[in-house]
């Protein structure tokens, strides 16, 4: 499968449109992106895909717009100008002596603008091609270079013709009804723990004291507080969410004093921290002594690359089995996590 894709709908309401998507009947995969209100979707026929859309139209009702992607490069000029080349000789019958225009949708953080890719892409096609006598028109062309940067990944498609970017825009005016009474999420890791409490709910009952380390902005510590009597929010840095039953402790994990801080015995212990995954899972067992007998400990392992993440959990692995307190429940790939993460389930005996 390749991305044939990317398909968008309002903040926070990521998930409602994976699961319309998924229930598609021919082959395909929907991955988050760490950007809201967008997902990609990976397929073997590109055509084949926007057919089944075309036919369940109707029944997509997070869809707001899909954008087809022909080429994928890295975020590079030099592979971008290679992609445009590659799909302007493969549709040179359609496009000669036709107006252009080029547009760049960016996402991400670069040294670059959108419009610096625009002006330099449009000024390498009037360039490389000036056997077809084309010509830029930025409002009435023939034809639309469409570049999506997605941090390191780039995606390109040359539109004409009836092969487009389509809008949903029925989807667009209803769901903008819905936003006084859905809630967003407050990042994308509040995904994860959303996931967990579906699937896991046994993990989540009888709460009183949950420990929340690294809770910044919120996300885990939002959706606890509804499920817990008390939840102790770690972070320094601010919290997005405020409620009675929320404690927010502004120290690093590592300095909390447990007698002077808390002082309770905690039911569940969760860290979604931003840390090397050795450090992480040590501030995690630093808390272990106060968790109940038969809590649950829930931590995600954040490798630094795709390539390290296997043996970061064999590291933490061998730290575990050090410990005779504490029994591996599930280690588990959560659909919210990235490619970097996995998500340990952990309980104390």
């Amino acid at each position: 499968m390749r991305p044939v894709a990317l398909i968008t709908t309002k903040p926070g309401f990521e998930p409602e449109l994976k699961k319309e998507i998924e229930s598609l009947k021919i082959k395909k995969k929907v991955l988050w992106t760490p950007f809201r209100g967008l997902l990609k979707v990976l397929s073997y026929d590109l055509s084949e895909f926007l057919r089944e859309i075309e036919d369940n139209k109707e029944e997509l009702k997070f869809l707001f717009r899909i954008i087809p992607l022909e080429r994928g490069c890295k975020t590079d000029l030099t592979d971008i100008k290679k992609a445009v080349s590659s799909l302007i000789n493969e549709k040179k019958g359609k496009i000669e002596n036709k107006s252009f225009v080029v547009r760049c949708n960016r996402r991400g953080s670069h040294s670059f603008k959108s419009e610096d890719v625009e002006r330099e892409i449009g000024e390498y096609i009037l360039d490389k091609f000036n056997d077809l006598n084309l010509k830029v028109n930025l409002k009435k062309w023939d034809f639309k270079v469409n570049i999506e940067i997605l941090q390191d990944e780039s995606y390109v498609s040359v539109f004409i013709d009836d092969f487009r970017d389509i809008s949903v825009d029925k989807n667009i005016q209803n769901l903008k009804n819905l936003k006084k009474y859905r809630e967003r999420p407050l990042n994308r890791s509040e995904r994860k723990m959303q996931e967990l409490i579906e699937k896991f709910p046994e993990l989540f009952s009888d709460l009183n004291c949950v420990v929340d380390i690294g809770a910044s902005p919120g996300g885990w510590t939002k959706l606890l507080s509804n499920l817990a009597k008390k939840v102790y929010a770690i972070d320094t840095g601010e919290l997005k969410v405020r409620k009675d039953n929320i404690i927010h402790i502004k120290k690093r994990a590592e300095l909390i004093n447990f007698k002077e801080d808390i002082n309770e015995d905690i039911d569940l212990i969760t860290n979604d921290t931003n840390l090397y995954p050795v450090e992480s899972i040590l501030l995690t067992l630093k808390f272990v002594n106060y968790l109940k007998s038969g809590g649950y400990i829930i931590h995600t392992v954040k490798a630094e690359d795709y390539s390290k993440k296997k043996s970061s959990l064999n590291e933490i692995l061998e730290i575990l089995d050090r410990r005779s307190d504490i029994h591996i429940c599930k280690i588990i790939n959560l659909k919210a996590n990235t490619k970097n993460e996995l998500t340990l389930i952990l309980k104390k005996v």
